[in-house]
């Protein structure tokens, strides 16, 4: 997310190692977060977390809208399971590879994995964009966009943003680094 306090607000789960087995984050931006937990006792947890901001005259952020939608525990036992075998918890960071492209505006998606004695998370820059890899794709986009069909295959990130946003009231609004104004 762009800010901690934010991260604050939307009230994300901290790892546990008394309660949690793992968890799995993914964040698009600022905007939207999956979060798939896996509880010492054998059950499953997650949520679809959408996330907008309302901003002022002077396009500063003054409050953030969220939808917290819970995903259910067999989707989520499911998502591990699958992302687990993507090799999640080993991809290595964009700035760590050769070819891997960063960029400043755009999508950044961030993967973040906890567990007991691992705390990291990677990221990469327009992952799904054919424009940005069309000569020389890396192993590792190709392991990125399979975790994120298996996330879509579930529930589909987008329409469940757009459906999120386009409900939102009258007013002005910011999310990764667009502004829109509902009338």
């Amino acid at each position: 997310m762009a800010q901690d306090n934010s991260k604050s607000e939307l009230k994300l789960t901290k790892y546990n190692n008394i309660l949690h087995t793992k968890i799995y984050r993914i964040e698009i931006n600022d905007y939207q977060i999956v979060e798939l937990i896996a509880l010492k006792n054998g059950e499953y947890d997650g949520y679809l977390i959408n996330c907008i901001w309302k901003i002022n005259k002077n396009q500063n952020r003054t409050k953030s809208i969220t939808q917290k939608i819970k995903i259910q525990n067999l989707t989520v036992k499911k998502l591990m399971a699958e992302l687990e075998n993507g090799k999640f918890e080993t991809i290595p960071d964009c700035q760590d590879l050769k070819g891997c492209i960063e960029g400043l505006d755009g999508t950044t998606i961030s993967f973040y994995v906890y567990k007991e004695n691992i705390s990291r998370n990677y990221s990469y820059w327009e992952p799904e964009s054919d424009y940005y890899y069309k000569d020389k794709i890396i192993p590792e986009i190709l392991q990125i966009r399979e975790i994120l069909k298996s996330i879509n295959h579930e529930f589909d990130l987008r329409t469940s943003f757009a459906e999120f946003r386009d409900n939102l009231p009258k007013g002005k609004y910011t999310y990764g680094m667009v502004i829109i104004e509902k009338k």
